[in-house]
């Protein structure tokens, strides 16, 4: 699931007239613009099976098309994806590019937002999601489509249709460290940036370096070298009193690959990277942010990538990487664990049968569980404070995510049904 570095910038609205979602492009559709050298227009559907709508647009790379060519839908008006009713954007696709093809969605106007998805299908039509997740920018803006960018034009032909806002889950801001994956950290904390993709998921590799049962995977696909992830606190890093932090990583990249972690915030930032020592296996690896300055709430994690970096990534085994564990070098994590304002463990996780939601502060609380949609499928409430059974079986299997809501706060932790 995502966004760029400027994921936490707020788009100004500055016009009073505009359009509104869906574009559905059956009927002419105000400022549609090719640019770099790409075309953007309404044609007939090239193929009605998974999509029957008589008109669709067409974005067409042309050979004299810049790596970042597309097509843009300019001036929208009342976008807000400050809302989990509207926080996804929903877009049908359709290329005959291979699958793993990158599609890149971007917010501007005058700053930016993008998230990015990656088609699962070639030669048919397939909807592809793009989460904006924690507040994302909202107003008057244009929406830019770039399909697979970083790459020339060629005369490339990609067709979208049906763009809408679609239900989603908006994720409580973590307040600061330790960011772990059994602690309600979810994807949607994370906002990743030029065409890396990152998700959560059960860790390939459980054994003595890393004894988690979740945990954070990167792919980056072809891109731009920074490509990754970031996350944003409520807080500013605490370089101070803790100023070296340390990662856990797994990846199947050469020994010596350079991994970087960026500390920042609009328009500045400071980087350390480290190079790793172990392949296939997990590491702790240490940044020392000493004299960093205290002002900054955001983390980007870039894999493969120190400055003068040119590795773009393939999306295959040598570009993907694990991680996890991102905290204080000098704080225990078992501590930071119970500085917390909410403490709730699921077991087990991923489950066939049930999930126990637990807790050890002693408080009653509530668990709302929602679908991928966004749609809410479950709501339960503890017993005298302690812990909450979810009856899994009742579900298909795939990723559900719970709202686990007490007196001290909430948070969302993703359920995994088998």
């Amino acid at each position: 699931m995502k966004t760029t570095f400027f994921a936490f910038f707020m788009i100004v609205a500055f016009s009073s007239f505009g359009q509104s979602f869906p574009f559905d492009f059956e009927n002419n559709t105000p400022g549609m613009l090719g640019y770099d050298g790409a075309t953007f227009t309404i044609v007939p559907n090239p193929n009605s099976t998974g999509n029957s709508s008589a008109n669709v647009a067409e974005i067409v790379k042309v050979n004299v098309s810049d790596i970042w060519a597309g097509g843009k839908i300019t001036n929208i008006s009342s976008l807000d994806f400050s809302s989990a009713a509207t926080s996804v954007l929903s877009m049908k696709v359709y290329t005959n590019e291979p699958v793993g093809t990158v599609i890149k969605v971007k917010l501007e106007n005058p700053y930016t937002c993008e998230v990015d998805a990656v088609t699962t299908m070639s030669g048919a039509w397939e909807t592809l999601t793009f989460d904006f997740g924690i507040p994302a920018p909202y107003g008057s803006v244009d929406l830019v489509i770039m399909p697979q960018p970083f790459t020339d034009g060629g005369g490339k032909v990609f067709y979208v249709d049906d763009i809408q806002q679609v239900p989603g889950v908006i994720a409580t801001p973590r307040s600061g460290l330790p960011v772990t994956f059994e602690s309600g950290t979810t994807d949607r904390h994370f906002f990743d940036f030029e065409s890396a993709i990152m998700e959560s998921l059960p860790n390939p590799l459980v054994g003595a370096d890393n004894g988690s049962p979740n945990v954070g995977k990167v792919i980056k696909y072809l891109g731009a070298p920074y490509g990754g992830t970031s996350i944003t606190f409520s807080n500013n890093v605490d370089f101070v009193n803790h100023p070296v932090i340390t990662m856990k990583v797994l990846t199947s990249a050469p020994i010596g690959t350079y991994i970087t972690l960026k500390a920042e915030k609009p328009f500045w930032g400071e980087e350390r990277s480290v190079q790793t020592t172990k392949t296939e296996e997990w590491e702790t690896l240490s940044f020392d942010f000493t004299n960093a300055p205290t002002d900054l709430p955001t983390f980007a994690l870039m894999f493969d990538f120190v400055a003068g970096s040119a590795n773009v990534g393939d999306g295959t085994i040598a570009s993907t990487f694990y991680f996890d564990d991102i905290k204080y070098a000098n704080v225990p994590l078992s501590i930071e664990e119970n500085d917390r304002a909410t403490a709730f463990i699921v077991r087990p996780n991923p489950s066939s049968d049930y999930w126990l939601v637990s807790n050890t502060i002693g408080l009653s609380f509530n668990v709302e569980v929602y679908d991928v949609k966004g749609q809410l499928v479950g709501h339960f409430e503890s017993n005298q404070g302690l812990e909450v059974t979810i009856d899994a079986s009742i579900y298909a299997s795939g990723v559900y995510y719970a709202k686990v809501t007490s007196a001290t706060g909430s948070e969302t932790i993703r359920l995994i049904k088998r």
